[in-house]
């Protein structure tokens, strides 16, 4: 079976747990190639933002922030 025109041909032949046990390959063929296909993270590169022209403060200055609700 090499189109899709065969294998439709060729389902109603097969049984239920055939079909289920078809229908899985699909799915798993289907994510695989999908994943393949997917760039990785790895793959792209950081961003950059620029320098820092002064530090943002301290951890303790964030907490007092978030703590008065001016975040």
């Amino acid at each position: 079976m090499s189109t899709l025109a065969e294998i439709e041909m060729a389902l109603p032949q097969l049984s239920a747990d055939e079909l289920a046990e078809l229908e899985q390959f699909i799915r798993k063929a289907r994510r695989d190639k999908e994943r393949a296909q997917r760039p990785s993270l790895r793959d792209i590169q950081p961003a950059s933002v620029g320098k820092i022209l002064q530090p943002v403060g301290t951890r303790g200055d964030w907490y007092d922030e978030m703590l008065e609700g001016h975040v």
